[in-house]
């Protein structure tokens, strides 16, 4: 794998719009440095307050929180919690992290763990499981959530996420860019936006959400499940081409209006799983699907060429934000996996991985941060532009939401969209 940075004038943008200096002066260290550092920094003292900084914001001490801060306590540590679970989306990769996440953990620290990391395209499941367990009094059932950034604002308020940034267990939330971070709580490993993936042979005419309604699109398309985020990201880009504001009240049932009245004669089916998507694609029977950008990406490199819509009336971007909730039972090894997530051999996959370019396409979503510029491998370097925004696109084309709105909002939606639809 090439570690020659790009030479485009787009990537010295992105350098200069990445955010603060200590993302782009991190020392220069090898991948595998990179992911175990957390090791190498707590070989000896407990925290102090300039390795506290170090790690990026200032925030509250960890070794008062009783975590493990010397190298011989945190192998200790694994040693007792034995291993750990992860609640995720799905990737066709999640065997090969899996993998390489226990063999880091066994390079690092001597300790051979058990680690899984559950597979769901509607997270909410997470959500109500974790409440169950809090009121059953149980521990929480998955140590680490890395889902959308609504999630964890939900757990924030409801008080189930843990305070745990800045934490000299997680020294690589430092490589990333300082819009991604919520601390203490959460970190942004990933940035996505749900949308529409289709082949532009069939459809070049769509270029915006309300051209879904073009009547050659009859029933040749998917929508996401009325309450996943593949329909939130749908019905806010409906509001945004209708020239309407989902933050007012009756606007996002208009939006829902329009989108089954003129947009549902279209849709053959309302699905989330991305597999079934993947061979309503590949056999022709649509020629559009809601989904993931990632999804765009896979196919292409699978021999199915599509593309993804960056609508004209803008994208949501629902990041995936990693946050661990309060009782995880194995809250070390739950760091430890936020760190390796936001290392450079996570987020930019190496070729020891061995990986196939689909794959590789689908695990990569783009760079937090600049210091992970130099690790984008040669071969992807030519189509990277089209593939992936820049960190200065997303900083100029970057859609906030109002997640206080949408998070009081969405189940009201969510059933007015399902008694739209008869069910």
């Amino acid at each position: 794998m090439s570690n020659d940075e790009f030479d485009d004038g787009r990537h010295a943008d992105a350098r200069s719009a990445a955010g603060p200096p200590e993302a782009m002066d991190w020392p220069p260290l090898s991948r595998r440095q990179f992911i175990g550092r957390a090791g190498a920094l707590s070989g000896a003292a407990a925290l102090t307050p300039a390795l506290l900084a170090a790690c990026g914001d200032d925030g509250g001490d960890q070794s008062a929180k009783g975590l493990p801060t010397t190298k011989s306590e945190i192998t200790a540590a694994i040693r007792k919690e034995g291993s750990a679970v992860a609640a995720n989306w799905t990737y066709t990769a999640h065997p090969t992290v899996i993998k390489e996440f226990k063999k880091l953990i066994k390079d690092e620290y001597g300790v051979s763990i058990g680690f899984d990391i559950l597979s769901s395209q509607d997270p909410a499941t997470y959500m109500t499981k974790l409440y169950s367990a809090r009121r059953a009094g149980n521990p929480a059932p998955f140590d680490i959530a890395t889902i959308e950034e609504n999630f964890l604002i939900e757990a924030v308020e409801r008080g189930v996420a843990t305070k745990f940034l800045p934490s000299s267990l997680v020294p690589n939330a430092r490589l990333v860019d300082e819009r991604f971070r919520r601390y203490p709580h959460g970190i942004g490993w990933q940035y996505a936006s749900p949308g529409i993936v289709y082949k532009e042979s069939k459809a070049p005419f769509l270029k915006d959400w309300t051209d879904l309604s073009d009547g050659r699109l009859k029933k040749r398309i998917t929508l996401g499940e009325p309450g996943t985020p593949t329909a939130l990201g749908f019905l806010l880009g409906v509001t945004w081409a209708l020239r309407l504001d989902y933050t007012k009240d009756g606007d996002m049932e208009k939006a829902i209006d329009y989108a089954v009245s003129e947009i549902g004669p279209n849709v053959l089916k309302y699905t989330s799983d991305s597999a079934e998507m993947q061979q309503l694609l590949r056999s022709g029977e649509v020629d559009a699907v809601a989904f993931w950008n990632s999804l765009a990406r896979l196919e292409t490199f699978n021999g199915y060429p599509t593309e993804f819509l960056w609508a004209e009336s803008g994208n949501a971007y629902i990041n995936g934000m990693a946050w661990i909730p309060v009782d995880a039972p194995h809250p070390v090894l739950a760091q430890l996996y936020v760190n390796f997530l936001l290392s450079p051999e996570r987020q930019v996959p190496s070729a020891s991985w061995g990986l196939e370019r689909g794959t590789w396409v689908e695990l990569h979503e783009g760079v937090l941060g600049s210091a992970y510029l130099k690790y984008i491998p040669s071969w992807i370097k030519p189509q990277y532009d089209k593939l992936y925004p820049s960190l200065e696109e997303i900083a100029r084309g970057f859609k906030p939401l109002d997640w206080k709105v949408i998070t009081a909002k969405e189940r009201d939606w969510t059933d007015y969209y399902l008694g739209k639809l008869g069910r």
